[in-house]
């Protein structure tokens, strides 16, 4: 019994984890309080001992630690070659190193070596796929909503656009601004095609309504601000306790920013035998209409056309010229965009954003030279170092790889999650410690068949193309066209967006500590069926201690330390390949295995 307990640890806590199922968004103070609590159960701390001085690597650092030594914040030491080799792989590219790299990169004396692995990590196929896979969530792009070969063509223009780096203003107006006889064709309107609006019927096309979305959206997923709510009823009266800037916005103002897509149509291919989910996409509409019906949204109370109007500064928009390029030079221009843009993927690769929710900046909350009113306070925990991000990001070409080497070449990324003595909540605004994370669903499976390699072929429906990993499929969908039902529900289980009605969610559950346990699926994989790592290993005939620690490196990227060593020699000298599969599960189900730390 004493070796599953010692190798087991705290595998059982996922179903534990303070992050309940179906929990809506929290406030900005509990979502990092909530990181925080997590990683202080998660990751533990180590000896209590003074903060030991880290390397200042740029500007980031700078914010960050120079905030902390003026507020006498202790912080975590720089996470060893271990954690952070693990860490960087699977935030990179969404799945965890093999073993044989662990080794190589722990050999090397090489000073230089964690920024010559980022470089080799950012820009590389893996890390394509990732963030392409990551693009389309944002984006919603599902095959029931743009059609299977319109999801395809849009996964390959995204994916295209990260291989040449493609500047992020370029990219995004791109999106704004497509046009296509039909969507199945030309890559970068999925994102205009999706956010159409449908009637009773499928030749229903609701105007005002997709226009209201293409400008909800857009600002939501590019400028961090969240206007559904003034999208039904002015901000007064309502938002007071939620948001001071859009507490103050008016449903007109909504109108008039939707109305630099009044003459965009969005218009469903509509046949005598079927009916696809296809779109032509032209600017020859009629106008934005502020009495026009609605499906989605109280009614509207207006009257007349609406003249553009960009909510931001006031800007009227010159009729004489296409209104959605107008929009995007706008949009992209705004000091918001570049602020949004650095803190999404701060908070994609250090937890929680600099503001968080990502979507939920507050504009009358950013500048500490003019604050808010009592007893509203400054929302971003470090403005100053958000402002330089985004001024740095602007300066150098709205460079996104440029900017993922940035945040994890500092010695803030590549702080320890261990903490050296009594943590504090109070500490968690100052990124004193790297906050873990559960893998999510696509990151958890990849990490599975990469370990075990045993993979599932998954055909992309309208290609030849057969996905390996999850984050190379393009969508959800894939799976469930190909009948893979009990990997659905793992994926569906762990979270995962389906890209149609839900958004991604990233808390423990039961169900997923039940599913790691004896899932079929998972069951499957800890085999030792010809062609797996494990059959591999076990035909080398080496001794049991050489195997265990190789199995150790290949799910933790760790050796295992002697009590480890000890109960899993233990394990296998009595059980033999049944005792090697036993030891996989183990690995498997530990903390260490599903939360990046």
């Amino acid at each position: 019994m004493r070796k599953f307990t010692v190798l087991l640890a705290t595998t059982l806590a996922l179903g534990q984890a303070p992050l309940p199922k179906d929990h809506p968004p929290a406030p900005t103070s509990n979502r990092r309080t909530q990181a925080s609590q997590l990683t202080a159960e998660i990751a533990g701390q180590s000896a209590a001992r003074p903060s030991a001085p880290v390397p200042r690597v740029n500007l980031i650092d700078d914010h960050i630690f120079g905030k902390m030594a003026r507020d006498r914040i202790p912080h975590a030491p720089l996470a060893s070659d271990e954690e952070f080799f693990r860490r960087i792989h699977i935030d990179l590219t969404g799945r965890i190193p093999g073993n044989q790299e662990l080794r190589a990169f722990l050999a090397s004396n090489d000073p230089k070596k964690r920024d010559k692995l980022i470089d080799s990590l950012i820009g590389s196929k893996e890390w394509r796929a990732k963030w392409t896979y990551w693009f389309g969530d944002l984006a919603m792009a599902a095959a029931n909503r743009i059609g299977n070969e319109g999801k395809n063509v849009f996964y390959r223009w995204v994916y295209d656009n990260f291989q040449v780096n493609r500047p992020w203003n370029e990219f995004v107006t791109d999106l704004l601004i497509s046009k296509a006889v039909s969507n199945w064709y030309v890559g970068d309107s999925g994102y205009v095609a999706r956010w159409v609006v449908i009637g009773v019927k499928c030749d229903d096309y609701v105007h005002e309504d997709t226009a209201d979305e293409l400008a909800i959206h857009s600002v939501r997923d590019f400028l961090g601000v969240d206007l559904n709510c003034v999208s039904c009823h002015d901000g007064a009266r309502h938002l007071e306790k939620i948001n001071l800037w859009l507490s103050q916005r008016k449903r007109d103002e909504l109108y008039q920013m939707a109305a630099f897509f009044g003459k965009t149509r969005v218009l469903r291919r509509v046949e005598v035998a079927t009916t696809q989910d296809e779109y032509a996409i032209d600017d020859k509409g009629p106008g934005y209409d502020a009495g026009a019906r609605t499906v989605v949204r109280v009614t509207r109370r207006g009257k007349g056309q609406v003249e553009p109007r960009f909510l931001f500064t006031g800007q009227s928009a010159d009729n004489s010229r296409p209104l959605r390029p107008q929009f995007a030079r706008l949009l992209t221009e705004h000091p918001q965009f570049a602020r949004a843009t650095v803190n999404r993927f701060w908070a994609e690769l250090m937890g929680v954003g600099i503001v968080d929710p990502i979507t939920d900046f507050d504009l009358a909350r950013q500048d500490p030279k003019n604050p808010p009113p009592a007893p509203w306070t400054i929302q971003p925990t470090h403005p100053e170092l958000l402002d330089a991000l985004a001024e740095d990001f602007r300066n150098n070409g709205y460079d996104v790889q440029r900017l993922q080497k940035l945040i994890v070449q500092s010695s803030a990324y590549q702080l320890s999650s261990k903490f050296p003595g009594e943590w504090k909540d109070s500490y968690a605004s100052y990124f004193a410690r790297k906050f873990v994370r559960r893998l999510t669903s696509e990151e958890l499976y990849d990490s599975i068949v990469k370990a075990t390699n045993l993979f599932t072929e998954v055909p992309v429906r309208g290609t030849d193309f057969r996905a390996r990993y999850a984050t190379e499929t393009r969508s959800p969908e894939d799976w469930k066209a190909n009948g893979l039902k009990d990997i659905v529900f793992f994926l569906e289980s762990f979270g995962q967006n389906n890209r149609e009605f839900s958004e991604r969610k990233n808390g423990g559950t039961i169900t997923q500590a039940v599913l790691m346990m004896n899932s079929p699926w998972i069951m499957s994989q800890v085999r030792a069926t010809p062609g797996s790592y494990l059959s591999s290993l076990l035909q080398q005939k080496q001794p049991d201690e050489t195997n265990v620690t190789e199995l150790f490196e290949r799910f933790l990227s760790r050796k295992p330390d002697r009590d480890e060593l000890n109960s899993a020699k233990d394990l296998v000298a009595t059980s033999g390949r049944k005792g090697y599969e036993d030891l996989q599960w183990l690995l498997m189900n530990k903390l260490e295995f599903l939360f990046n730390y």
